[in-house]
Formats: structure tokens, sequence, C-alpha cells
């Protein structure tokens, strides 16, 4: 099985947060991904993706406000977070009018963080790309469709921009459908039906355990807190960021739930039934330290 080197880059940033001294207490543990999805809109319509049919996933024109922005970065900046914030989820972010302030918002509020952006590169040229970094971007991470002859243009680009190898990462998706596109394929919780890319459906819910919401949250332009980045359909809505905290959320009974039940690998619940991504990559250790911690909390309350 192909698997995208993202993931070990990932995997490995993600480890080392979890197992950072701050983090060795009694409170509980602190997700090491924070991936935001800023707006409601893609001008790409790939046929791996729901929004390759409009009826399924159409296109919006919407977007966070900065005020709900400015209250989840915040509220970051009181955790004293120094994971990961991604701005990727289901939707191209350089749409968002706003994303060099978002950027830089995110920047000086999480000095520690990584700030990683998501793009297919259509919007982008190299002036916006200075700026991206000059607000404050760890690495940009441009997906390519068309085909190894855009590889030269982003080259290119980079080079005038003056942006370091490490910080400009080219993600080879123009792939053919046998070498899986050059992406780790999902049906996004049954939200594609891949029978047309000639894979099969799910016939019953996998049995095993995904790490997913033990690592990761997962928010929407909408402020809803989503239980997986893989949820494309919104199936599960974990709660809402423009009326909680993240901390309510991230601790609240929804979450504990499905913790509890992939701990049992259990998936036959909406969306996991329908899942078909192993979800056990990354993030092992936070899993490990949500067992203990429930196993604790537990414990104190008999």
């Amino acid at each position: 099985m192909w698997i995208d080197p993202n993931v070990k880059r990932k995997g490995s940033i993600v480890k080392e947060h979890i197992l950072a001294e701050q983090h060795k207490s009694d409170a509980f543990p602190l997700f090491s991904l924070f991936e935001i999805n800023i707006t409601g809109m893609c001008n790409r319509f790939c046929e791996f993706c729901p929004r390759s049919d409009k009826n399924v996933f159409p296109n919006k024109s919407e977007y966070m406000s900065l005020k709900l922005y400015e209250k989840v970065i915040k509220e970051l900046n009181e955790l004293a977070y120094d994971g990961i914030i991604a701005f990727s989820g289901f939707s191209e972010p350089l749409f968002h009018k706003d994303i060099y302030e978002i950027i830089s918002l995110a920047r000086k509020s999480c000095a520690k963080s990584r700030i990683e952006l998501y793009t297919n590169g259509d919007l982008l040229n190299v002036k916006k790309l200075a700026e991206l970094f000059n607000s404050g971007c760890t690495s940009i991470h441009i997906s390519l469709y068309d085909g190894p002859e855009q590889i030269e243009k982003f080259l290119s680009m980079r080079d005038m921009a003056g942006i370091k190898d490490e910080q400009f990462i080219i993600r080879e998706r123009f792939l053919p459908k046998k070498d899986g596109y050059g992406l780790t394929i999902s049906n996004r919780a049954g939200l594609v039906n891949f029978q047309k890319l000639g894979m099969k459906r799910l016939n019953m819910p996998f049995k095993s355990k995904c790490y997913y919401p033990f690592y990761m949250m997962f928010v929407d332009y909408t402020g809803e807190v989503i239980i997986c980045s893989h949820d494309w359909g919104k199936k599960l809505i974990a709660g809402n960021l423009r009326e909680e905290s993240i901390v309510e959320v991230w601790t609240s009974k929804t979450m504990r739930s499905v913790r509890d039940r992939l701990d049992k690998e259990d998936r036959n619940f909406s969306p996991c039934n329908e899942c078909d991504v192993k979800g056990t990559f990354m993030g092992g250790e936070h899993f490990k330290k949500w067992q203990e911690y429930y196993k604790n909390m537990d414990s104190k309350s008999s």
C-alpha cells in the first residue's frame, strides 16, 4: 500500500509534541495537530474528491469570520499550544481574503507552533508566496494535479521568492489511478463512491482502532468541530467553537464516546462505519495517554 511521505513527517512531529515535558502531567492530553478549514470554496473538482459531484459537496462562498478565528487563536495561546496548526481541510485556503492576517495572528499567538498551509497552488504567485512566509508560515505544501510539467513552474516560483527547500513541499498528485493518484486514497467516510474508480465499497465497518480523534482537532469554517478530517459529510459534530471553548469540546462527552468506541475497535457508528481509513499511522502515543487519563479519571470518580 502506498503511504504519503507526509504521514511519516507529521507523525514524527506529532509524537515529539505529545512526549514533550510540558505534557507529562495529570492533565488531559492535548492535540498535537490543529487543522482549520477556513472556507467552503475550492476551484478544483478531482474525481477522488467529494467535490467531483456538486450535489454531494457543493462549493460555498463562505468563510471563517475573523471574529471567530481570533477567539480560536486566543484560546490556543492560553493553552500555550506549540504543535502543528494546519490550514487545509476541505477547501483551498488561499480563497480567504484575510489569509495573511490569519497566518500572522497564528504566528503571534502561537510563536512556537509549526504553521502549515496546504494548497493546489493555482492562486499562488511569487508575491503571494513571499507574503505568506513573511506573515509567519513555517511551510507550504503544494498538491500538483495536472502533470510533472507543473514542477518546474513552482520550483522557479520558490527560487524567485527566496524560499528554502524544506519550507516548500511539492506533492505529486498527478500520478495515475494505479499509483493512487500520489496520495493515500480514502472514501471520505463514505462520501465518495469509488466504484467508478475501480475500488470496492465497504461491506461492513472495519473492526480496528483509529487514532485520529486522539491526536488531532479539526475545525470547520462554521466553528463546528468535526471528529475527523475524513468526515467530509460532517456527520458527527463534537461541538461548536462559537459557543464552546476548545477545551470543552476536546474533553466533551461526545469525544470520549468516540474515543472509547475506537479504543474497543468499534466503528459501528456514523461516520466511522463507512470509513476505510486505517487510522493508526500516527498518534499512538496520544492514544496511550488518553487511555491512562480516562483510567485515572474513572478511578478517582469511583
